[in-house]
Order: structure tokens, then C-alpha cells, then sequence
């Protein structure tokens, strides 16, 4: 599953059977999701918003598509993969958003997390959780790691 960056739907690539198909409404906006999926304990793929307004999820087994979250405005908001935490959360560092995207998936629902954090393409890469817990991502544009304690 493949969340549409300038294309309109989610694309849905069947492997075994050599097809691909266009899956789920239409979106609307430019760049709307660039950074890669994060499969969450509940077996749905979520998408943080680059320049979409908000977080999709994707249903493999239901075979569905839909929007979650409030909407959030601005361009290039979360641009590397989200993380995983133990607590079934999924955590992606802002890239020109403000602050810490976080998805609870049990709850089916999203908010925004710590303080406000200032500048444009502060993290840009996908984070990494160490065997502490916390979850970390390199600096981009900004001069410090960012470190999450779910």
C-alpha cells in the first residue's frame, strides 16, 4: 500500500497476482504524504500529512481508506517514517509542523504532542527506538536529536 503523494487514491499493489489498483476516495492537495507508511499493532497502515491536512489509515483486511485526526494546516509537516513505541503508539517528529505527531491506533486517534518546535526541516528522517524505550531522531535543519519518552 502506497499512500498518494501527487496521485489521488492509495495504491494497492497484489503481488501474487501481478496487479495494481487505485483503492479508496479521492485526496485532494500537492505532496500530500511523503513520508513511508508504519504498520500499527492493529494491522493498519497509517500515513502521517505532508501536505494533506490530515493522518491516513489504511485497512488491508477491510480494504478501506479514511482520513483521521483534526485537520493540520501548513506544507511539508512530517516528512520521515513514524515509530512504533511499545505503548502501540506511532510518533513522527515534525519536518515543518510544530510539534510531535502522535497516533494512538487502539483509540483511533491523533494529537499533538510537547512543545512547539520552531524552523523548517528540523527532522526529516524516520526515527529509531532504542532498547530503553524512547524514541530518537537525527537533526536535519535543527541543531539538536529529539528524544520521545512515550
Amino acid at each position: 500500500y502506497f499512500a498518494p503523494c501527487m496521485a489521488s487514491r492509495v495504491l494497492c499493489i497484489e503481488p501474487g497476482a501481478r496487479a495494481a489498483e487505485a483503492m479508496g476516495p479521492e485526496l485532494h492537495g500537492d505532496f500530500r504524504y511523503l513520508a513511508a507508511g508504519q504498520l500499527g499493532p492493529d494491522g493498519r497502515i497509517y500515513f502521517a500529512p505532508s501536505g494533506a491536512r490530515r493522518v491516513l489509515c489504511v485497512d488491508p483486511e477491510a480494504e478501506s481508506v479514511e482520513e483521521l485526526g483534526p485537520r493540520l494546516a501548513g506544507g511539508c509537516k512530517y516528512t520521515g517514517a513514524g515509530v512504533l513505541a511499545e505503548n502501540g503508539r506511532i510518533y513522527f517528529a515534525p519536518c515543518c509542523a510544530e510539534q510531535v505527531l502522535c497516533i494512538d491506533c487502539q483509540a483511533q486517534t491523533v494529537r499533538l504532542l510537547g512543545p512547539e518546535l520552531r524552523g523548517d526541516r528540523k527532522y526529516t528522517t524516520a526515527g529509531v527506538l532504542a532498547p530503553n524505550g524512547k524514541i530518537y531522531f537525527a537533526p536535519s535543519g535543527t541543531g539538536s536529536v529529539l528524544c520521545i519518552d512515550p
